[in-house]
């Protein structure tokens, strides 16, 4: 296929909206864009009310059967698709796999054979992770659909902007141990955990910040838990942040931490914030166990009772600096790979 082929991307996710499929979606399109490749895209969700943004779903899917290849990115576009077509057309889609597949997709039974036949149909099926691509395989029950997969599915894991998150030259000094978490605010995502563990480093005569920059559903219990635990001295609400904001944030912070208790896919924010600078700390499981590089750019745990010891291990480790994670990070974790796979799939050079 040559670099003309059209190429159109779907993604009900996009920037501003928060969620792992955002960020992909903006890295493959940028990316793509940047290495001439023609593509387009559907119009992100939050430009419309939520009756138009679904009309409009179903126009863009069909407006893309006109290109040559179609990413359909996310779950919105994954569901569009199976109703209209039924798990066909798909011999020039790349599907991608961001880690809700399964529980929405596989065990639908109006969706569970179609998207099946979607997958092994498809032009390819791109894995966030290890894990994703583990975690959709060990779904399948019939050895013969999975086997036909397991042929068709290859993992590329995203990487980051590393102009945007980058380390910084002026960082304050003065200013007190840093902790940050940037997430949806949901429960799920493990900051009632934090919040107690950091509690008791207080208790201990710790100084510290802990930034928290999202929102959500969670957030106004997430503040009166603060309160409760006589945080809120420690604790600023940074909100909603674009990517830039979150950068300079990331540079005015040591820690990044984020315990969530969900099947995470990946988990790019700790490459984001390790591409700054932030040790990052994390739960040994799930995506990830593939977004941090233990001993390099942060530390893998397995309770929140183990937290404590993982910020003072780091502390201890002289050899350990925002210079060298932020490089290991910027080596490893850049979009670069990501997209250069990506291209080769679409030219159908590999």
């Amino acid at each position: 296929m040559s670099k003309s082929a059209q190429v159109f991307m779907l993604s009900h996710e996009q920037p501003p909206m928060l969620g792992g499929a955002g960020v992909v979606a903006h890295t493959v399109y940028t990316g793509l864009q940047t290495q001439g490749v023609n593509i387009k895209k559907s119009a992100a969700a939050v430009s419309f009310s939520p009756f138009i943004a679904r009309v409009i779903g179903f126009f863009y899917a069909i407006y893309a059967l006109c290109s040559d290849v179609i990413i359909l990115n996310d779950l919105y576009y994954k569901k569009v698709w199976l109703t209209l077509f039924k798990g066909r057309c798909c011999k020039r889609c790349i599907i991608y796999l961001h880690g809700s597949e399964p529980e929405f997709l596989l065990n639908d039974s109006r969706y569970h054979r179609a998207f099946i036949r979607m997958c092994v149909s498809a032009k390819k099926v791109v894995a966030v992770s290890d894990y994703m691509q583990h975690k959709l395989l060990d779904c399948i029950t019939d050895e013969n659909d999975k086997a036909a997969l397991a042929n068709n599915i290859q993992v590329v894991r995203n990487g980051i902007d590393t102009n945007c998150f980058a380390l910084q030259s002026a960082k304050d000094n003065t200013r007190p141990f840093t902790f940050i978490t940037a997430s949806r605010v949901v429960k799920e995502k493990g900051f009632s955990e934090v919040a107690h563990e950091l509690a008791k480093l207080k208790q201990q005569g710790e100084q510290f910040q802990w930034h928290i920059a999202g929102d959500g559903p969670y957030l106004q219990e997430l503040k009166e838990q603060v309160r409760t635990l006589g945080l809120t001295s420690q604790v600023q609400f940074l909100g909603r942040l674009s990517q830039a904001q979150l950068a300079d944030a990331f540079n005015q912070a040591d820690v990044f931490v984020l315990l969530s208790n969900l099947q995470e896919s990946l988990g790019l924010v700790f490459m984001e914030a390790s591409s700054c600078g932030c040790w990052s700390i994390g739960y040994n499981r799930y995506g990830a166990k593939e977004a941090i590089l233990p001993g390099e750019t942060g530390q893998l745990i397995n309770a929140p009772s183990e937290l404590a010891d993982a910020v003072f291990n780091f502390r201890r480790d002289h050899d350990v600096t925002r210079a060298t994670i932020s490089a290991k990070a910027q080596t490893c974790f850049s979009s670069n790979a990501t997209v250069a796979q990506l291209r080769d799939m679409i030219l159908g050079t590999k």
